[in-house]
C-alpha cells in the first residue's frame, strides 16, 4: 500500500512540473500577443507570430534550443510517469497490496455497521456475529446446544456485564428455544426472566427497557411472579408503549396457565385481567384492556376462570 501511495504522489509530482513547465515556456497558437521593449528613447512592437529577432542572433537560437529540450524533458518525464503506472498496477505485489487494502476499507465498514446496529437494536445485535452452521449445530450437538444455553443463561444474570450484553444473551436464548423447537428449558427459568423484567424497570434510557421489556413479554415461562410484575408495569409505569405490552404479556401468560401445571394460576391471571378490564380511575388502562380482550366470548371465559 505504501508502494502505491508513493507512486500515486510522485505521479501527481511529475504531472504538475510538466504543466507548469510547458504552460511557462509555450504559448497557445491563435493569439497575438505584443511585447513593448524598451531600446534607447524608442519602442519597439514584436509579434508572437513573427520570428523572433534581437541584435544578437546567437541569443535567439539559444533560446530556441533551450525551449526544445525542456519539452524534450517533458515528454521524457510524462513517458517515465506512464512507466511508473504501469509497474505499480500490473506487478503482482501491487495487486496484491491493493485488494488487501479494499478488503481491509470494506472489513471496516462491516464491523462499524455492525456495531451501529447492536447498538440500535442489542437483543438480536448477536445474530450477524453467528457462524453459518450454527443453527444446524444447535439441532445435531446436543451437548453444544446446552453447553452455550448456560453460558448464555449466566450472561444474563451477571449485573457486572453491560446491560446491551445481557439483552443480546436472552436474546440469543430464547432464539436457541425457537431453533430447536422447545417450549420449556431450564436455563430460560423464572430468575433468568425476572432479570430482564429488572432491566426494563432500572433506570436505564427507555430504548434498553423497551427492548428489554419487549423480550420477555411473550416468554414461554409462565410464573405467579411474573405475572404480578406485568402487572405491576400496567398499573405504575409511565410509558403507554409499556403498559401495552405488559398487558400483551399479562394475557400471554393467561393462554397459557392451565389448572394441572399451575394449580389455582390460571384464577388468579383472570382475576387481574378483570381488575384491569373494570378500572374506573385510569381511563388509559380501562382502554387498553377494553382493546386487549375486545371479544364478549373471550371476556365470559376469563369470568367463569374468576370464579372457579
Amino acid at each position: 500500500m505504501s508502494q502505491l501511495k508513493t507512486t500515486l504522489s510522485f505521479t501527481f509530482s511529475i504531472s504538475a512540473l510538466c504543466i507548469a513547465l510547458y504552460g511557462h515556456f509555450t504559448q497557445p497558437p491563435g493569439q497575438e500577443l505584443t511585447h513593448y521593449t524598451q531600446l534607447g528613447e524608442r519602442e519597439q512592437l514584436v509579434s508572437q507570430n513573427e520570428p523572433l529577432t534581437t541584435d544578437r542572433p546567437e541569443e535567439s537560437e539559444q533560446g530556441l534550443q533551450h525551449i526544445q529540450q525542456l519539452k524534450e524533458q517533458v515528454r521524457y518525464l510524462q513517458e517515465r510517469v506512464l512507466e511508473l503506472e504501469n509497474r505499480a498496477f500490473s506487478s503482482p505485489g501491487a495487486a496484491q497490496s491493493l485488494e488487501a487494502s479494499v478488503l481491509a476499507i470494506l472489513e471496516e465498514k462491516e464491523q462499524r455497521e455492525r456495531a451501529e446496529h447492536r447498538e440500535s437494536n442489542p437483543v438480536y445485535g448477536f445474530y450477524e456475529d453467528l457462524p453459518d452452521d450454527y443453527e444446524m449445530r444447535l439441532k445435531t450437538d446436543p451437548e453444544y446446544a446446552d453447553k452455550l444455553s448456560k453460558q448464555l443463561q449466566q450472561k444474563v444474570l451477571d449485573e457486572s456485564l453491560p446491560v446491551i450484553d445481557r439483552l443480546s444473551a436472552m436474546g440469543q436464548l430464547q432464539m436457541n428455544m425457537y431453533v430447536l423447537n422447545r417450549t420449556q428449558m431450564d436455563t430460560m427459568s423464572y430468575d433468568t426472566v425476572d432479570a430482564v423484567i429488572k432491566i426494563s424497570r432500572g433506570q436505564y434510557d427507555d430504548k434498553l427497557r423497551v427492548q428489554a421489556l419487549d423480550v420477555v413479554a411473550q416468554t414461554p415461562v409462565v410464573d405467579g411472579r411474573i405475572a404480578r410484575s406485568l402487572l405491576d408495569i400496567v398499573e405504575k409505569e409511565s410509558n403507554d408503549y409499556m403498559r401495552a405490552t405488559a398487558a400483551e404479556g399479562l394475557m400471554a401468560q393467561y393462554y397459557q396457565a392451565n389448572d394441572e401445571q399451575y394449580p389455582g394460576l390460571k384464577r388468579q391471571l383472570a382475576n387481574d385481567i378483570l381488575k384491569l378490564y373494570n378500572n374506573d380511575i385510569d381511563s388509559q388502562v380501562y382502554n387498553l384492556m377494553q382493546r386487549m380482550i375486545g371479544d364478549e366470548d373471550l371476556l365470559e371465559q376469563i369470568h367463569k376462570d374468576a370464579n372457579k
